[in-house]
C-alpha cells in the first residue's frame, strides 16, 4: 500500500498528528459518513506499493507499553476475538510450522502390534469424544486420518494414506505388513470416520447440548456423509475375509514358534476389531428401523468386545502417529487445545456403556402403560454414572416419532391414560360429546397439557445440570396449566364428572375427586421434589444453606404426601361405591380415619355417569400406595438430615441463615431475609403450594428449646423410620407393584439399596456426633470440625455428611 507520509499515532489511540486522519482519503470520509456498504473506514489501495515496514517501527515506539493505536470503530469483542501471533498457546498455525508430522510417513509398512497399537487408540480417541471430547482433540489427532479425509474426493477408494501425488502402494499377500497398513488400517480408519459421522448426525437434536454434553463440530471436514454405511461394511468384511485367508500364508513363511504365535493372535485381533466394527455401523445406521434389527446388531457387538480385549495386549503403541499439530491445519478459530486421552480399558467401559445403554432404551418399546414410560424416564435420569449422550439422545427419539409416543399412539392419549392411572375418573370425561358446553374447553386445556408433558420427557434427557435449570423453567407451565385446570374444573357443567362424595362426620363440606387438577398438581410437585433435592446431588448448596433446603424439602414432601392421601381417599370412596365392589360388604363403609374424622359412604356415583373401571381402581390404588410409601421415605429420611444439620447449628458447626453474617462488613451485601428469598426464588412464582414466608421459617427453625442430644434423637428415629419404609417396599414382589414394566429390577434394587445406605450413612454420621459430646456454640467460635460431603454410593438426593474433628 502506498501512503506518500504516515501519520504519527498518539497515545490516545484515536487520533493522529493530524487533526483528521480521514481528510487525506475521501473514501474513509466517505465511509465514516455512513455512506456506502459499511462504516468501517478503509484506506484506498493505490496501484503502487512501497514498503513502509521503517516508518511504521518508528512510529510505533512512539507508543507507551499499554497503550493501543485503534481506529475509532475498534470495539471490545475485536480484542476478544483476536489471537495472538507466535505465542503457542494463542496460534494454532504455530503448530504446524513447528511440529515434525511431516517426518511420518503414513504410506510406510508397520508391524502387525503397531497397526493394532493404532486400532486401538483409534477406538479410545472415538469414545474419548464421546464423552465430551472435541474431534480435533480425539480422532482428528491421528495423522492416518487426517490423510484419509485429504484424499477423499466423495469416492471411497480415494481414502487411503498417500501423498499429496496420491501415489499408494499395492499390497500383496508377499508384502503381509504393506496389507496391515492398506487393507486393514485403512478400512478400519474409513469405518471411524463412519461410525463418527452416523452418532454425530443422530447427536444433533434439543435434548443434546453443543459443548456441553458432545461437540459434534466438523471443522469442515467431509465425514464421507454420502456414502452408505453398506459400502464402508463391505470393504471391513472384505478386509476381515483378506485376514482370514492370510493365516495359511503366515503359517507358511514363519517357521519361529512364538512369532508366528504372535501374529496369528494379532491377525485374530484385526478379524474382530474389523467384525466389530462392522456391527456398530449396521447398529447405529439402523437407528430408525425396526428396534429387532438394531438389537440384533448390537447384540453381535457386545459379544466381539471380549475377543478385542484379549489380543489387547499384543498391541504396541504408535506416539507418532498422533499429533495435535493436526489443529493448525484444521478450520479452526480456537487456540491449541491438549488431546483427550482415554486408557484402553476406560474406552471398552465406555463401549460397553454405549451399547448396553442402547439396547436398554430399546426396551421401552416393551411398555405396558404410558405410566411404565414415565417410571422409566425417572430412572433413566437418575442413573450413575449417566448415560452417554447418543443413549439419552436415541431414548427421546424412540420415544417421539412423528409426533406421536413409539409413532404409535399421540401424546394427547398419554396424557389421558396418565390422569387416569393416577386419579381414576369416570370413562365419561373424555368420551364427552362434541356438543357438551366444556368441550371446548376441555381440548384446549389437553392441548396445553400435551405440550408441558411432551416438554417434560424431552427434558428428562438431558443432562442432570440442564435437567434442573429447565425444570425451573417447566415449572411455570405446569402451574399455568393448574390455573386452567381448577377454571375448568368449577364450572358447573363439569361437576357432573366430580360428584360431590361423602360427607365428613359433624357436617363439613363433601369431596370432588377434580382428577385433571389433582393430575397437574402431582406433577407440579413432582418437578418441585426433583428441583429441591437435585441440589444437593449438584452440590449447589453449601452447607450452611442445607438447613434451609431440607427444611423447603420436608415442606414440599408434606404436600405431596397430602395430596397423595386426599387422591387415596377418594379412590377408597369410589371402591366403597361400587356396586360390584370387592373392596367392601355393603353399601356403607367405614373408611380410614382422616385426621381424626370418621368418613362413611353414603351417596352413588351420579346418575348418568358410568363408574371407572374395577381393573383401573385396583391398579391405581397399587400405584398410589407406592407413591405414598416413596414419599413417606423421602419425608422421613428428609426429616432425619433436617434435625441432624439443626444440631450441627446449634453446636456452632454450620452457620444459621436466620442470623446475620459473622462479619458485620458483608451486612450491607446481603442479608438473611434476601438469602432465603434467593435460594427459593424458582418457586417464587408458584401458586400453590406457596412459599412460606421468611418470618415463618424464623420461627420454625428458631432452636431456642432444643438440645443437641434430643435433635440427634429425632433425627436417628426419622432414619429408621425411612428405612424401614425403604426395606419393606423391597420385598414387594412384581406383582404387588405397577409401572415397573420397564424398571430393570437391578436398577431398582439398586436405588433402594442407595437410599438405605444414605439412612446407614446417615445414622453412623449421628452415632460420631453423639460421641463428640458437643455442647451448644455459637458460629465462629473455636471448632475443629471437619465436614465433607459423599456422594459415591448414596442415593443422589440424599449424599451422607462425613464428620471428622
Amino acid at each position: 500500500m502506498s501512503w506518500s507520509s504516515l501519520p504519527s499515532l498518539e497515545a490516545n489511540g484515536a487520533s493522529t498528528s493530524s487533526n483528521d486522519p480521514t481528510a487525506r482519503y475521501p473514501t474513509m470520509q466517505r465511509l465514516n459518513s455512513g455512506v456506502g456498504p459499511s462504516n468501517i473506514p478503509i484506506p484506498p489501495v493505490a496501484p503502487n506499493y512501497v514498503d513502509i515496514t521503517e516508518v511504521f517501527a518508528k512510529e510505533a515506539q512512539k507508543i507507551k507499553p499499554g497503550e493501543l493505536a485503534m481506529l475509532e470503530t475498534f470495539e471490545l469483542v475485536n480484542a476478544i476475538n483476536a489471537l495472538e501471533i507466535m505465542d503457542l498457546k494463542m496460534d494454532t498455525g504455530l503448530l504446524d510450522i513447528l511440529s515434525h508430522d511431516e517426518e511420518f510417513d503414513t504410506k510406510a509398512n508397520r508391524t502387525a502390534r503397531e497397526v493394532l497399537g493404532v486400532m486401538d487408540e483409534l477406538l479410545a480417541m472415538e469414545m474419548s469424544w464421546h464423552t465430551g471430547g472435541a474431534l480435533s482433540q480425539t480422532v482428528f489427532t491421528c495423522l492416518y486420518i487426517e490423510q484419509a479425509l485429504n484424499n477423499f474426493n466423495g469416492n471411497i477408494s480415494s481414502a487411503n494414506f498417500g501423498n499429496d501425488s496420491n501415489v499408494v502402494p499395492t499390497p500383496s499377500d508377499e508384502d503381509i505388513e504393506s496389507l496391515f497398513v492398506h487393507v486393514v488400517l485403512r478400512e478400519f480408519v474409513v469405518g471411524i470416520i463412519k461410525s463418527c459421522d452416523l452418532s454425530r448426525r443422530r447427536l444433533q437434536c434439543n435434548e443434546i447440548l453443543e459443548d456441553e454434553d458432545i461437540v459434534t463440530q466438523t471443522y469442515s471436514a467431509d465425514l464421507m456423509q454420502f456414502v452408505p454405511g453398506t459400502k464402508i461394511c463391505a470393504g471391513l468384511a472384505a478386509a476381515s475375509i483378506k485376514m482370514q485367508q492370510l493365516k495359511p500364508e503366515i503359517e507358511r513363511q514363519h517357521t519361529d514358534g512364538q512369532e508366528k504365535t504372535d501374529l496369528l493372535s494379532c491377525v485374530e485381533g484385526f478379524i474382530a476389531r474389523l467384525e466389530l466394527r462392522i456391527l456398530m455401523i449396521k447398529a447405529l445406521d439402523s437407528a430408525d428401523d425396526a428396534p429387532e434389527q438394531q438389537l440384533q446388531f448390537l447384540a453381535g457387538a457386545r459379544d466381539w468386545i471380549q475377543r478385542v480385549v484379549s489380543t489387547n495386549s499384543l498391541a504396541q503403541p504408535l506416539p507418532a502417529a498422533f499429533s495435535i499439530a493436526i489443529q493448525g491445519r484444521l478450520e479452526c478459530g480456537m487456540p491449541p487445545r491438549p488431546k483427550v486421552e482415554m486408557s484402553f480399558g476406560a474406552a471398552i467401559a465406555t463401549l460397553e456403556r454405549l451399547i448396553n445403554g442402547t439396547i436398554d432404551v430399546l426396551r421401552i418399546h416393551d411398555y405396558g402403560s404410558i405410566g411404565d414410560i414415565t417410571a422409566y424416564f425417572e430412572e433413566f435420569g437418575m442413573r450413575r454414572p449417566a448415560e452417554l449422550p447418543y443413549v439419552r439422545c436415541q431414548l427421546f427419539k424412540r420415544f417421539l416419532v412423528h409426533r406421536k409416543i413409539l409413532g404409535k399412539f399421540s401424546v394427547r392419549d398419554a396424557v389421558i391414560s396418565d390422569i387416569t392411572d393416577l386419579c381414576c375418573p369416570s370413562p365419561a370425561l373424555f368420551a364427552m360429546d362434541d356438543a357438551h358446553p366444556c368441550r371446548q374447553t376441555l381440548d384446549l386445556f389437553l392441548s396445553r397439557a400435551e405440550a408441558c408433558f411432551e416438554s417434560l420427557f424431552s427434558i428428562m434427557c438431558h443432562n442432570r445440570s440442564r435437567l434442573r435449570q429447565r425444570l425451573c423453567s417447566a415449572i411455570l407451565d405446569w402451574d399455568s396449566l393448574q390455573v386452567d385446570s381448577e377454571h375448568l374444573e368449577s364450572r358447573v357443567e363439569m361437576l357432573e364428572f366430580s360428584p360431590l362424595l361423602p360427607t365428613v362426620t359433624g357436617g363439613e363440606e363433601g369431596l370432588r375427586a377434580l382428577p385433571l387438577s389433582s393430575w397437574v398438581y402431582f406433577r407440579k410437585l413432582q418437578i418441585m421434589t426433583w428441583i429441591v433435592f437435585m441440589g444437593f446431588e449438584l452440590d449447589i448448596y453449601r452447607l450452611d444453606e442445607w438447613p434451609l433446603m431440607l427444611w423447603y424439602g420436608d415442606y414440599i414432601l408434606g404436600a405431596m404426601d397430602s395430596h397423595l392421601e386426599r387422591i387415596e381417599t377418594i379412590l377408597e370412596i369410589t371402591v366403597a361405591t361400587q356396586p360390584d365392589s370387592t373392596a367392601s360388604s355393603g353399601r356403607t363403609r367405614k373408611a380410614k380415619k382422616n385426621k381424626g374424622a370418621t368418613m362413611t359412604t353414603t351417596t352413588a356415583p351420579a346418575p348418568g355417569v358410568p363408574p371407572p373401571s374395577q381393573e383401573s381402581l385396583i391398579r391405581t390404588r397399587t400405584w398410589m400406595a407406592q407413591l405414598r410409601s416413596q414419599t413417606a421415605a423421602y419425608k422421613e429420611l428428609c426429616h432425619g438430615y433436617m434435625c441432624f444439620m439443626a444440631a450441627l447449628v446449634l453446636a456452632g458447626c454450620v452457620r444459621s441463615l436466620t442470623t446475620s453474617p459473622s462479619d458485620p462488613s458483608r451486612n450491607e451485601y446481603t442479608s438473611p431475609e434476601l438469602w432465603y428469598r434467593l435460594r427459593l426464588k424458582p418457586f417464587s412464582t408458584i401458586g400453590v403450594p406457596e412459599i412460606p414466608s421468611f418470618e415463618t421459617y424464623q420461627r420454625l427453625s428458631n432452636l431456642r428449646d432444643w438440645q443437641i442430644d434430643s435433635l440427634l434423637d429425632n433425627a436417628q428415629l426419622s432414619v429408621n423410620s425411612a428405612r424401614n419404609i425403604a426395606d419393606a417396599g423391597s420385598k414387594l414382589k412384581s406383582e404387588q407393584q405397577v409401572n415397573i414394566k420397564l424398571v430393570q429390577e437391578s436398577s431398582a434394587k439398586y436405588m433402594r439399596r442407595c437410599l438405605t445406605r444414605s439412612c446407614v450413612g446417615m445414622n453412623v454420621a449421628i452415632s460420631v456426633l453423639r460421641q463428640m459430646k458437643l455442647q451448644p456454640h455459637s458460629f465462629g467460635e473455636e471448632n475443629k470440625l471437619k465436614l465433607s460431603v459423599l456422594h459415591d454410593n448414596f442415593h443422589p438426593f440424599f449424599p451422607v455428611l462425613s464428620v471428622s474433628m
